[in-house]
């Protein structure tokens, strides 16, 4: 003796419903529906003459109870049907189980004498059937049915199909050759694996080493991660994607420039956003050799998949801009980052601020709250001499263009020392440029809280 029926019966409203539902369900299984010849499953669908009941059963594991019921039970607990799921031996004996709308099982029936199959012949919930059955005489006819009889098991479950308004007799070989109308089959294949995403990946990978370290990932269309020091500072580290080549960058910056314009492309964000190999030029953190500024990736060579650019983008960018980062932790910080990033040793936007023409992505304003800004610019301006002074001797530079060029740097330090006295001594001045500062910070503030950064 063996199982040699293994069938599902749903209770549906409508056919094509339950039809789109079976195939979203196969699709979070990884199946897409296909021709015959493709198919790797094929499932039959039998419906009732009223198609208020669709009988399913499995072509290829026929003999497999598991994996079908399986299925029925999820696929009753994502379209809320109720199901039952029928196993026959032989024609002594068939097991019925109810599932409801949630999934869960209801009630369980045997159909027969189940005490030689060490089965236990359990009552029947009426309860649990009647929003099967059309009245109490169907409720108790069906009782009646699952109770002592001399009635084989095929034999009583020829009159609960018509109890029931559904064929339970029919099994999957029986359905598999049926050519009519009420036969529908669905056939599936494997669906294509998806490659995973650059911005997938990036998540996966720099997350895992950067979320530890207080990075998080704003909600903007570039790939990056971002990290706020004391509501003041920002470091940003990123890929930009050159179709076929990843190349890291990083950046700094603080909540008193004009814009924190972090949801904009690398290409807009160029000036501000440094490549790994600008970090490895100005500020040369460690002793590795520097291989690459950019790593490669292809779609048709198998070993050079996206996610090995991914990872050795991170590599690089721990060992070349990650410690540049890390050791900007204060406004002092951000002024000498500003200076290996752009040069710009004794620049002070001009008063006020608001009117400055200085551009939206500098934080040069920062040097006006330093804890003593006319000392930090007098010690960048005698730094500053020593390096012009240095780069003179090394490269020849004619004595009249040093001196012209001279001239023209002390003119822009005095400038600046003189914009630094306004705003410590002009009491209006000060305050309207702190006022400002103050809304800068608030707006930048709002746009992280917008990224989903803070």
């Amino acid at each position: 003796m063996g199982n040699f029926s293994n069938t599902v019966h749903f209770k549906i409203g409508d056919k094509d419903k339950f039809v789109k539902g079976f195939n979203a369900y196969m699709k979070k299984k990884g199946f897409v529906p296909c021709d015959d010849d493709e198919a790797v499953k094929t499932y039959i669908i039998a419906l009732s003459v009223d198609q208020q009941w669709a009988t399913l059963a499995d072509m290829d594991s026929s003999d497999d109870s598991r994996a079908l019921f399986n299925d029925a039970k999820a696929v009753s607990k994502s379209m809320k049907l109720p199901c039952i799921t029928e196993e026959v031996t032989d024609s002594d004996i068939a097991v019925l189980e109810l599932f409801d709308k949630t999934g869960e099982c209801a009630d369980r029936i045997v159909v027969g004498d189940g005490e030689i199959y060490g089965m236990e012949n359990n009552e029947i919930k009426p309860e649990c059937w009647k929003p099967l059955l059309n009245n109490k005489a169907d409720i108790e006819k069906l009782i009646e049915l699952i109770g002592e009889s001399d009635l084989m098991a095929d034999e009583r479950l020829s009159m609960i199909s018509s109890l029931l308004g559904v064929d339970m007799l029919a099994d999957s070989d029986e359905l598999g050759i049926r050519n009519d109308e009420s036969i529908l089959k669905l056939s599936f294949k494997k669906a294509e694996e998806k490659k995973p995403t650059l911005n997938t990946l990036f998540t996966q990978i720099y997350g895992e080493a950067l979320e530890p370290l207080g990075f998080k990932k704003p909600k903007v269309r570039m790939p990056l991660y971002v990290r706020v020091i004391n509501d003041e500072i920002i470091h940003i580290v990123g890929i930009h994607d050159m179709k076929n080549q990843l190349v890291p960058f990083g950046a700094i910056a603080t909540v008193y420039r004009k814009d924190l314009c972090i949801d904009r492309t690398f290409r807009q964000n160029e000036i501000w956003y440094k490549r790994l190999k600008e970090f490895y030029l100005n500020w040369h953190i460690s002793d590795k050799p520097f291989d690459n500024a950019g790593f490669d990736y292809t779609d048709i060579i198998d070993y050079m998949p996206l996610s090995d650019a991914v990872q050795d983008s991170l590599n690089a960018t721990m060992t070349w801009i990650f410690p540049v980062l890390d050791n900007v932790k204060t406004l002092k910080d951000v002024a000498d980052y500003e200076e290996g990033a752009f040069k710009d040793y004794i620049t002070v936007i001009s008063l006020p601020i608001n009117e400055s023409l200085a551009a939206p992505f500098t934080d040069t304003v920062i040097r006006y709250i330093l804890d003593d800004p006319l000392a930090d610019l007098k010690q960048r301006y005698s730094t500053a001499l020593k390096i012009i002074d240095e780069e003179n001797k090394q490269f020849s530079i004619p004595q009249e263009l040093i001196s012209k060029n001279l001239l023209e740097f002390e003119q822009r330090y005095s400038e600046s020392r003189q914009r630094v006295q306004t705003f410590l001594e002009n009491e209006e001045i000060h305050n309207q440029t702190m006022e400002e500062l103050a809304r800068r910070k608030e707006h930048n503030l709002e746009l992280l809280r917008k990224y989903k950064v803070l």
